[in-house]
C-alpha cells in the first residue's frame, strides 16, 4: 500500500465514522439538519467545481460531503425512533462513513491501478 492509499484509508476509517459520531452527539433539532444539508450541498458544489483543477481536493470534498449526508439522515432518523433502535441507526451510520472506501478500492480494482 502506497502512501496515498493509506492516508486515504486513514481517513476513510477514522475521521469520517469520528466526523459522523461528532455529528451525532449534537441534538437532533431541526437547524441541526438544516446546516447539515447546507454543508453537503457546499461540499458537493465545491467537489464538483474542483473536478478539473484539483482532483484530490475534489475526492475529497465528495468525502465529506458524503459523511455529512449520513450524518443528516442519521439524525433524522434518531429524531424518529428510540432506545435499541437508536443505538443501531448509529451504529450502521458509522459504518456507512467507511463505503466510499469500497467503492474507490473496486474502482482502482476494476481499471487496473
Amino acid at each position: 500500500m502506497n502512501t496515498t492509499a493509506l492516508i486515504a484509508f486513514a481517513i476513510t476509517f477514522v475521521a469520517g465514522p469520528l466526523v459522523c459520531a461528532l455529528v451525532l452527539r449534537l441534538p437532533a433539532r431541526v437547524p441541526l439538519l438544516a446546516g447539515l444539508a447546507a454543508s453537503v450541498v457546499v461540499a458537493m458544489g465545491a467537489a464538483v467545481r474542483l473536478q478539473t483543477s484539483d482532483v484530490t481536493m475534489s475526492l475529497a470534498a465528495m468525502w465529506l460531503a458524503w459523511v455529512l449526508a449520513v450524518a443528516m439522515v442519521a439524525q433524522a432518523l434518531r429524531r424518529r425512533v428510540y432506545g435499541q433502535t437508536r443505538r443501531w441507526v448509529t451504529v450502521l451510520a458509522l459504518l456507512a462513513t467507511t463505503l466510499p472506501w469500497f467503492g474507490l478500492a473496486t474502482a482502482r480494482m476494476m481499471t487496473g491501478a
